[in-house]
Formats: structure tokens, sequence, C-alpha cells
């Protein structure tokens, strides 16, 4: 059966179909299993490395909502236990968990475009100008995590000696995280442009001429 023969309702094509690539597809990536890939290499030892990068960004991740789940539930217990008494560090530590998680996992979302994004332009503009605004926002974005990473290392450079009120935790400690979280959304951001971005630039121009 061609692909331009008609397909009855319900049945899928043949697999040979599914495996047609062209040289502006995107490269290989991996399926989470819900719908969603998370941006990859397509190939080398790099690709490894980046997939495991991600499973220990999701791992972490899980490991501070649960933390936040607990330590908010016993909060709560704290009200009618005596024996929970006393002890205020159960109400810093979820606030600081929120902030780690977020930078956590700031670089996987982007690594699987789940980022909350308004796409307005992406409905009038010509394929050409599109592919060139979205590689003008990733630059941004590149940019602007690589100046917000260098910020954080001389907050924790300069620290001295400071530690949160309730939890004693050194906030050169408190810092890490946002360092890496804005060096793996920077190195994510540099993975889009050079896999996706200059791709689809070079597929518009090829269609173009």
């Amino acid at each position: 059966m061609t692909v331009d023969e008609e397909r009855p309702e319900g049945v899928p094509p043949p697999a040979d179909e599914y495996d047609r690539t062209s040289p502006a597809d995107p490269p290989p990536a991996a399926d989470d299993g819900d719908g969603h890939v998370e941006l990859l290499p397509s190939g080398g030892p790099l690709r490894s490395v980046m997939k495991t990068v991600g499973r220990i960004e999701q791992a972490i991740g899980a490991s501070l909502i649960v933390i936040i789940l607990v330590l908010v539930l016993v909060q709560v217990a704290q009200r009618y236990i005596q024996a929970f008494d006393g002890w205020p560090w159960t109400g810093e530590v979820p606030r600081l968990a929120l902030v780690w998680c977020t930078f956590a996992l700031t670089g996987y979302l982007m690594a699987q475009d789940r980022h909350i994004t308004i796409k307005v332009i992406d409905l009038v503009a010509p394929e050409r100008v599109l592919s060139l605004i979205k590689l003008f926002s990733h630059l941004i974005v590149l940019a602007t995590c690589l100046g917000m990473a260098y910020a954080t290392y001389r907050l924790i450079a300069d620290d001295i000696g400071q530690r949160t009120p309730a939890a004693q935790i050194p906030l050169a400690w408190f810092y890490v995280m946002p360092l890496v979280g804005y060096l793996l959304t920077a190195l994510r951001a540099a993975m889009v442009i050079g896999l996706l971005d200059v791709r689809e630039i070079r597929g518009s121009q090829e269609k173009t001429t």
C-alpha cells in the first residue's frame, strides 16, 4: 500500500512508514511514555550521559517533592501531637526544597519542551521566520542562564558563613542547586540550538531554493 492510497480507518500504517526520515528531521529522542520526548544527541557517549543526567534530575525532583509532602504533614501533626513541638525547621526546609525542586527540574523540562509558553507567533509566522524566532529565543535563554549561573557562583564564592535561621543550612549550600540548574538549562538550550534550530533553518532554506 502506498502513502497516497486510502487506508481504512483505524488501521495503522506499515512499520516502514514510521522509519522514513529526511535530513531535516530532528535527531532521535527518548520517549518518556506519555507522549513527550527528551531531546538527546543522535548517538555516542554523550547520549548516554544526558539520559543519565535526565534520570538523576527526575530522582532529585521526586525526592524533594516527597520531602515537601512529609514535612508539611509533620507541620499539621505539630498542632495536635506535642512530640513534634520544637521543630521550627519543618517549615523552613519545605520552602527551600520547593526552590531546589524548581531549579533541579528546569533543565529536564527544557529538554522536553515542557516549559510554559504562549504560542501566538507560531500560528501566523512563516516557517522560516518562526525558525529564526525560535533560534533567537533559545539564544536569549542560553545567555540568561550563563549570566545567572555566574551570578550564583559569585554568591557562593563570596559567602561569609551565613546560615538559614531554623535549619542552620549554610547559604552557600542553598545556592548550589540553582547553580547546577542554570548550567544544565544552558546546556539544554545549546543542544536545542545545535540539534533542532540549526536543522530547521537549513531545512527551510532548502525548501525555498
